[in-house]
C-alpha cells in the first residue's frame, strides 16, 4: 500500500492511485495545456493595446508565467531523461535533441526579424536606424549561439522572448553534467545538488537582480536555475508519492489555480520570487491528472493549444513588432504607448483578432518547421541497435 501524504489519511482506495515508480515517456497533457494557457497570458502581457484586460493585475504581472515554463521543463526533462543519461554519448544525444526542439524555430523567427531590418535598411520606411542597439549585427551571432541572455549586450536583442531558450539550454547543460559527474544516481544526489543550485538562483535573483523576478538579459540564468531544478526535485518526489484523484484532487486543483492567480495578481518586488514555489505546487497537483480541472485541461482544444504554445510564444513578438510599425504609420497610437481606437470594446475585439492571427501564424510554423525539424533530428539521433 502506498505511503499516505503527511496530514491526510485516505478513507477509500479510490481517493488515490499508487505512486509512479518507473519514469517513462508519459506525456502530461494537463500540464501541457497549462503551458498553453500561460503562453496566452504572456502574449496578453506583451500586447500594446488599450483594452479592458490590459490593466488587470494578472495581466500586468504576466511575465511571471514564464517561470511555469522553467518548472515544467525541469519536471518533464527529469522524468524523461534522469534514468537515461549514463554516458557522454547519451548526454550529447540529449543536447542535440533538446536543441532540435527549440533552435530551428528560433532561427526562423530570428531570420524574419533580420528580414524586417533589411527592409528598413533598403526602404527607410521609418526613422529608426537599421541594425542598431538591440538589432545589432553582433547580436545576431549571440542569438544563433543562444548565449544572448548572459548579460552580453545589456538588454534584450532581436526576438526578445527567446531569452528563455538561451537560459534553458544552459539548464540542460547543467542537468546533463550533474548526472554524468555526480555519484549516487539511484539515491538522487544530483537532485539535491540541483536543489542547492535552485536556492542559490533564488537568492541571487532576490539580492542582485534590479527588478527581481522580472529579470531577463542579466540574471535570467539564475531565475531559470531556480525553477528548473525545483522541477527536477519535484519529479523525484512525485514518483514516490501517491496521486490523489476524485474530490481531493479536484479541491487541490482549484486551490492551486486560485493561489497562483491571486498571487501573480498581487506579487510585486522581491516577494514575487515565491511564485515559483506555487508553480511547483501546481505541477505536482496537475501531473496526477486526477481531478475535474485536469479533465477539462485534457480537452482536445486545450491539449492542442499546449502543443502550439512554443510556436505561439516564439512568433508573437514578431507579429507585435510589425503591428507597432503599422500602428504608428496609421495613427492608431494617440498616446504613443498603446494602440487605441477610441473604445475599449473595439480594442478588446481587435485584441482577440490579433491573438487569432498570432495563433494562425504559429500553427503554420509549427507544422512546417517545428514538427518536421524535431522528427528529422530525432531520427538522426536514435541509438543504434545492438
Amino acid at each position: 500500500m502506498p505511503r499516505a501524504l503527511p496530514g491526510w489519511t485516505p478513507r477509500r482506495k479510490a481517493d488515490y492511485d499508487p505512486p509512479v515508480t518507473t519514469p517513462g515517456r508519459h506525456r502530461f497533457e494537463a500540464l501541457d495545456s497549462l503551458r498553453g494557457v500561460c503562453a496566452v497570458l504572456v502574449v496578453a502581457f506583451h500586447m500594446p493595446l488599450a483594452a479592458h484586460w490590459r490593466d488587470w493585475p494578472l495581466i500586468q504581472h504576466g511575465y511571471l508565467f514564464v517561470d511555469y515554463f522553467f518548472v515544467l521543463s525541469g519536471f518533464v526533462i527529469a522524468h524523461a531523461y534522469a534514468e537515461r543519461l549514463k554516458t557522454p554519448s547519451d548526454a550529447g544525444r540529449f543536447m542535440v535533441r533538446r536543441l532540435g526542439r527549440v533552435w530551428p524555430l528560433h532561427v526562423l523567427v530570428l531570420a524574419a526579424f533580420i528580414g524586417l531590418e533589411l527592409l528598413r535598411l533598403w526602404t527607410h520606411f521609418d526613422a529608426i536606424t537599421p541594425f542598431a542597439r538591440d538589432r545589432s549585427v553582433e547580436a545576431i551571432f549571440t542569438n544563433l549561439l543562444l548565449i544572448q541572455a548572459y548579460d552580453i549586450h545589456g538588454y534584450l536583442t532581436w526576438n526578445g522572448p527567446s531569452w528563455t531558450l538561451s537560459v534553458e539550454v544552459g539548464c540542460y547543460i547543467v542537468f546533463a553534467a550533474l548526472l554524468l559527474l555526480l555519484p549516487g544516481r539511484k539515491s538522487g544526489v544530483w537532485r539535491w545538488v540541483g536543489a542547492a543550485l535552485a536556492v542559490m538562483g533564488a537568492v541571487i535573483v532576490v539580492t542582485q537582480a534590479p527588478r527581481w523576478m522580472n529579470t531577463t538579459h542579466d540574471f535570467a540564468f539564475f531565475r531559470a536555475l531556480y525553477g528548473f531544478f525545483l522541477g527536477c526535485l519535484l519529479q523525484g518526489c512525485w514518483t514516490r508519492l501517491p496521486r490523489l484523484r476524485g474530490g481531493w484532487a479536484t479541491a487541490l486543483e482549484i486551490a492551486s489555480v486560485l493561489a497562483i492567480g491571486l498571487f501573480v495578481a498581487w506579487a510585486q518586488g522581491p516577494f514575487a520570487v515565491l511564485v515559483t514555489l506555487l508553480f511547483v505546487l501546481g505541477v505536482w497537483v496537475f501531473a496526477g491528472e486526477g481531478g475535474a480541472l485536469s479533465r477539462l485541461l485534457n480537452a482536445p482544444a486545450l491539449v492542442t493549444l499546449g502543443r502550439w504554445s512554443f510556436a505561439i510564444y516564439m512568433v508573437h513578438m514578431f507579429v507585435l513588432t510589425v503591428l507597432l510599425i503599422l500602428a504608428r504609420k496609421l495613427g492608431w497610437m494617440p498616446n504613443g504607448r498603446r494602440i487605441d481606437f477610441g473604445s475599449p470594446w473595439v480594442n478588446d475585439l481587435f485584441g482577440i483578432a490579433l491573438f487569432l492571427g498570432i495563433v494562425a501564424l504559429a500553427v503554420v510554423v509549427h507544422r512546417l518547421v517545428e514538427v518536421p525539424a524535431q522528427r528529422w533530428i530525432d531520427s538522426k539521433t536514435k541509438p543504434k541497435a545492438a
